[in-house]
């Protein structure tokens, strides 16, 4: 994994220098940018580390750069600083997804432990997507008849029941619960189910009476006849 970065906007120098020399000492890489528009424009979307920002700034404000976050799918977590704290600013930060919201003058033992705080929960987040990422692919190599015994599956549904309502062989159901393991990378269902809860995917969404929409989501289009055995 790379290495994280401290992001930190603020339009007043004197703070950024004071920041990025802390994140130095903590052994961490840190980038300034003396406005939210610079920092969206130079950042790519999806990056291992966390943002500092102010809340009032020239140009785009803090709350207004979460909120563009926001709209673009970021995740990165954020520290809100500011001089002006109160309740309403405190529940809109929160609201905008900000982690912490540290008020002006802070200690720098609390913007440290935020710091930390906020990385851990970005490496968190990127091995999460990892799984995510895995998870799909492996789902993405089942044929249509594999996945509809998978759905059964995860639900806890007996062999003989899977067969029932599949209108199949036992001994099919046997072969592809084991080509579904093998394929998924699992041994067992308990740990397909584990699995799934890591990669952020609903076993709900997988049951064969879910809405049909979010089940599209990770249905395979594939078939294969590689599977058949006579009934």
């Amino acid at each position: 994994m790379e290495k994280g970065v401290v992001f930190v906007v603020d339009d007043d120098p004197a703070v950024c220098r004071s920041i990025s020399t802390m994140v130095q000492v903590m052994g961490l890489h840190a980038e300034t940018f003396d406005c939210a528009e610079r920092f969206l424009e130079a950042v790519p979307l999806q990056r291992h580390g966390c943002l500092i920002t102010d809340v009032r700034m020239l140009g785009m404000s803090g709350m207004q750069l979460l909120e563009r976050m926001s709209d673009r799918g970021w995740t990165l977590p954020t520290i809100v600083v500011t001089a002006y704290a109160d309740v309403r600013i405190t529940v809109h930060a929160l609201r905008a997804g900000a982690a912490t919201l540290l008020e002006k003058p802070y200690r720098d033992q609390e913007l440290w432990d935020a710091i930390i705080e906020a990385m851990a929960a970005s490496e968190k987040s990127i091995k999460n997507n990892a799984m995510r990422y895995a998870v799909r692919h492996r789902l993405s190599l089942l044929t249509h008849e594999e996945f509809r015994v998978l759905q059964e599956m995860v639900i806890g549904t007996p062999n003989k029941l899977i067969a029932k309502a599949l209108d199949i062989a036992p001994r099919t159901v046997d072969l592809r619960r084991q080509s579904v393991l093998r394929k998924m990378e699992a041994v067992t269902c308990i740990q397909l189910v584990r699995m799934f809860g890591e990669a952020g995917i609903s076993v709900e969404d997988l049951r064969p009476d879910s809405d049909r929409e979010s089940a599209s989501r990770f249905y395979p289009y594939k078939s294969s006849d590689a599977l058949v055995v006579s009934q």
